[in-house]
């Protein structure tokens, strides 16, 4: 007798067919844009990779997002929404760009200072978050939101204040930091220390959550908040430890936007990848490999963005749709568990079939 019920091969099922039905509102959304929607998938991927430029340009858009998921992992394994976290990579490329502007920034250990500074500015103000939610009530959505607001109005501010350029009143940015401030390349150019960074920390993260103490309590923490109390946890401490964490790391992020990709401080140094890494974050059901293949996915879509309007006239901003589209199915699939039914009604017919061929053998 076949055995009806088996987790691996019901888990590859779901991920197929999750995977099945994704593709096919991809393709249908790109039919209505386009005679050939292969065309434009090919597209998008000679926009990501089709060269040296290309892959770059993909790489530095990876890191950012990359790293907002990874800070966003921690706040809601702990059950904690951090929708603060594009002030928490504003305020890292504020910390990033005051050491890069200073005399520290013609020295050549100035990016290690740099992204420190980053990751301070960063993690302070991740845990004004977890403070205001622990000692005054304020929820974590709306004290992030205005922490957010006050980081958009601070890079503004210094940008036409104190840090503007000589002679030019313009929100375009600072003046370009010295080129010993920037993050180095290694090899042929490629963001290799960048990605480095990257690949550490997540391996990092997955050992925290895997097997350390701390990791174990937030995901209690997480799964049923009641029950901290009852094993003397305070949760309030763990609460602005995952805040605090959290903005270190989305203060990484804000530190290698400045320093890596853009070499200054701009108005739009997050580039909305906080808000973004909440959605595939939430997609991936907080599940951290899935997490950096999603990002690396996205990175390669918002990059070929340039290249789908000059050939194909499509808007640049139908990459950041296909992503909503996307991310939107994903979510819906999950949590309506339909992957999970359907693969356990194509397991059923398999079993049946199986069964009742066996039978005709015999």
């Amino acid at each position: 007798m076949i055995e009806r019920k088996n987790p691996t091969i019901i888990r590859f099922l779901s991920y197929l067919i999750t995977l099945i039905i994704i593709l096919t509102i991809v393709v249908v959304f790109l039919s209505m844009l386009n005679d050939n929607p292969f065309n434009v998938i090919i597209s998008i991927g000679e926009g990501a990779f089709g060269s040296f430029a290309r892959t770059y340009r993909t790489l530095l858009i990876f890191v950012p997002i990359a790293l907002s998921c990874a800070a966003l992992s921690v706040t809601f394994r702990s059950g904690m929404w951090n929708i603060g976290i594009e002030g928490q990579i504003i305020l890292g490329a504020i910390g990033a760009s005051m050491i890069a502007r200073s005399i520290i920034g013609e020295s050549q250990l100035s990016p290690l200072v740099s992204l420190s500074a980053g990751v301070l500015f960063g993690a302070i103000w991740g845990l004004i978050s977890g403070i205001l939610r622990t000692t005054s009530n304020v929820h974590e959505i709306f004290a992030g939101l205005g922490l957010n607001f006050v980081g958009a109005g601070l890079v503004i501010y210094l940008i036409i204040g104190p840090w503007k350029r000589i002679g030019v009143a313009s929100t375009s940015g600072t003046d370009i930091f010295p080129q010993t401030a920037w993050l180095p390349d290694i090899g042929n150019g490629l963001p290799l220390p960048a990605l480095l960074i990257v690949g550490v920390l997540y391996l990092f993260l997955y050992g925290i959550f895997r097997w350390s103490v701390f990791g174990t309590i937030l995901k209690a923490m997480g799964s049923n908040p009641d029950a901290a109390p009852r094993y003397y946890i305070n949760a309030d401490k763990y609460i602005i430890y995952s805040f605090g964490l959290a903005g270190a790391i989305a203060g990484l992020a804000g530190g290698i936007q400045a320093i890596s990709f853009y070499h200054k401080l701009v108005p739009s140094i997050s580039g909305g990848f906080g808000f973004l890494g909440i959605l595939i974050v939430l997609a991936s059901s907080q599940k951290l490999h899935t997490s950096l293949i999603v990002s690396f996915l996205f990175s390669g879509m918002i990059s070929a963005g340039p290249l789908l309007q000059i050939e194909y006239d499509i808007h640049s901003s139908v990459p950041w749709l296909l992503q909503a589209f996307v991310i939107a199915a994903w979510v819906f699939i999950s949590y309506s568990s339909l992957h999970i039914k359907s693969a356990y009604f194509i397991r059923g017919l398999t079993n049946k079939f199986t069964t009742n061929l066996l039978g005709l053998i015999k």
